[in-house]
């Protein structure tokens, strides 16, 4: 197998992704991610676990840190192995260590 071809199975999936499209590498990271629509959508990569669940609040573990999402009506529409969509009226996040 070539040298090359060892480098690339070396380097994170991720990285490969951010040397191919040539964005930064912020987002390779192994760090939260959080994509906001107007005041109603939080999209976040990088979650790990659900720290608290209510429908005033969304507490979400990113490893070295936690977000927390505050609002009316919140509900996580979905979930998977890192990534978390919370819907609802959105008041504002916080983010803790």
């Amino acid at each position: 197998m070539p040298k090359s071809d060892f480098q690339q199975f070396n380097t994170s999936f991720s990285h490969r992704i951010c040397d191919t499209l040539d964005i930064t590498d912020d987002i390779c990271r192994k760090c939260g991610y959080i994509e906001i629509i107007s005041n109603y959508c939080a999209l976040i990569d990088g979650c790990r676990s659900i720290m608290e669940y209510d429908d005033s609040v969304v507490k979400l573990n990113l490893g070295k840190s936690a977000v927390t999402i505050r609002g009316n009506n919140l509900s996580i529409k979905s979930l998977s192995m890192e990534q978390a969509m919370v819907e609802g009226f959105i008041l504002c996040i916080e983010f803790s260590n």
